[in-house]
């Protein structure tokens, strides 16, 4: 393995790495520690470097571990997303179209750019930990989990658990490799949204509704936002108003008022607190609507 340094007028020089395998990348990673990051797909690491927000001493890209790009489905460990897998290679994907519907709509409908959904990856987009991303969302309804690997072993973490803070996470000298989504049980509907001021801007607010359902009674309910919260956050309050109730219109109104008190909105150059606090209602009560019309 070749190591080279890198120089340009805009970005700090570095040491490069290009390992072919998973171990090598952890034994970088565990050698180089916080001086070194790691890079997937690079629609965000190279504007940080550019503009030099990140300056590291290192940079290891692992976009050639071939394995860690596969999508694949077992009957009963559910589904299994590589972190290498691009958002193109999702939206693309029939598993994830005919079964796992709101996370469709997040890889296709929220992602207008093609240069970025052919380069920016799933893994990439998780380990960026900003509240604004547009696959936490559906991928937290769907209880999904991330396998960490690093120089002590590897680990699973719920996602709703990976999240600590805007733009922080769990990862503590470790390469997140895959996401797993378990067997979705019942009947099942979801829905997805993801408000922009222009079609490739970051969201000023999203939303992801799972609902499972018993004839008209909602036996279970998943509602996750977006940009609402420094991590993406569960309306738990809401759920709780329908869950186990008729998803009749009055119940559904009940349950989506409930929205801001587990929300903690700002105001940015994106959009007012007010407004995410207002829409927020609105599009919980319109997706959860979808989701039962979808089940």
């Amino acid at each position: 393995m070749q190591t080279t340094f890198i120089m340009t007028r805009g970005i700090k020089k570095f040491g490069y790495f290009s390992p072919m395998k998973l171990e090598e990348a952890i034994t970088l990673l565990e050698k180089y520690g916080k001086r070194a990051v790691i890079l997937s797909g690079g629609s965000d690491l190279l504007l940080d470097l550019k503009y030099r927000s990140a300056a590291p001493e290192y940079v290891i890209n692992i976009k050639n571990i071939p394995e860690m790009g596969r999508i694949q489905e077992t009957k009963d460990a559910g589904l299994s997303i590589g972190a290498l897998a691009t958002i193109a290679k999702m939206s693309e994907s029939q598993i994830i179209k005919q079964k796992y519907l709101s996370l469709h709509q997040a890889t296709t409908e929220a992602f207008h750019s093609w240069q970025i959904r052919n380069t920016a990856t799933i893994g990439g987009n998780i380990c960026r930990s900003s509240p604004a991303s547009d696959t936490v969302p559906p991928l937290m309804t769907y209880d999904a989990q991330v396998k960490l690997v690093g120089p002590k072993g590897e680990r699973k973490v719920r996602l709703e658990d990976f999240f600590i803070g805007v733009g922080q996470n769990v990862l503590d000298r470790e390469i997140l490799t895959e996401i797993i989504l378990p067997p979705q049980k019942g009947s099942y509907g979801t829905a997805f949204r993801s408000l922009k001021r222009t079609s490739v801007d970051l969201c000023k607010l999203n939303c992801a509704v799972k609902v499972v359902m018993r004839k008209d009674r909602c036996d279970d309910i998943r509602i996750v936002l977006g940009a609402v919260s420094p991590t993406a956050v569960r309306a738990k309050k809401a759920e709780e108003a329908l869950r186990g109730k008729e998803a009749s219109d009055e119940n559904i109104e009940n349950a989506a008022r409930k929205v801001p008190e587990d929300i903690s909105p700002v105001t940015d150059g994106r959009s007012t607190a007010e407004y995410r606090r207002q829409v927020s209602q609105v599009m919980v009560k319109r997706l959860i609507k979808q989701a039962v019309e979808s089940v």
